[in-house]
């Protein structure tokens, strides 16, 4: 299960940084793209202080400027690669107790919102990259399996 979620998560960070990547070679990239990709870190820092009980500082759709998306990215990742690594085996099924952004509580064991969060990654930014079709070619591949490959 450990080796599931480093694999998981290496894997989201380079696809975030393929296309961070193209993001930053546009003079004008779209507003909608890097809001998305706002969106995606700004997630993965909500969700990883429920889990750690860490002090909440961004809003899931708070827009960052390009020129911090990378170092968010490489911060968000190195917090969840320790977090994980440092996760004993039989603790992925342990409970985490939160709020979501409305208040409701709910209750998730980690390793379900682990794989929430590679997929919630991985589905917008299949929305970037449509949104990015006219403007870049060739567009950034980020499937998992030219990672595997790569890797």
């Amino acid at each position: 299960m450990k080796s599931y979620h480093i694999r998981l998560f290496e894997y989201d960070h380079w696809a975030n940084l393929r296309i961070i990547d193209a993001l930053e070679k546009l003079d004008t990239p779209p507003e909608r793209a890097l809001l998305l990709m706002s969106h995606i870190l700004n997630a993965q820092m909500v969700w990883f202080t429920r889990v750690a009980n860490d002090h909440l500082v961004v809003s899931p759709w708070d827009l960052l400027p390009i020129s911090w998306l990378k170092e968010t990215a490489e911060r968000s990742f190195q917090k969840w690669d320790s977090l994980i690594k440092d996760t004993d085996e039989q603790e992925f099924n342990k409970i985490i107790k939160y709020q979501n952004t409305t208040g409701a509580n709910f209750e998730t064991p980690l390793g379900e919102i682990l794989i929430h969060l590679t997929h919630h990654g991985a589905y917008h930014r299949g929305q970037i990259i449509s949104l990015l079709k006219p403007m870049v070619n060739p567009l950034p591949a980020t499937d998992y399996i030219l990672w595997l490959r790569e890797n």
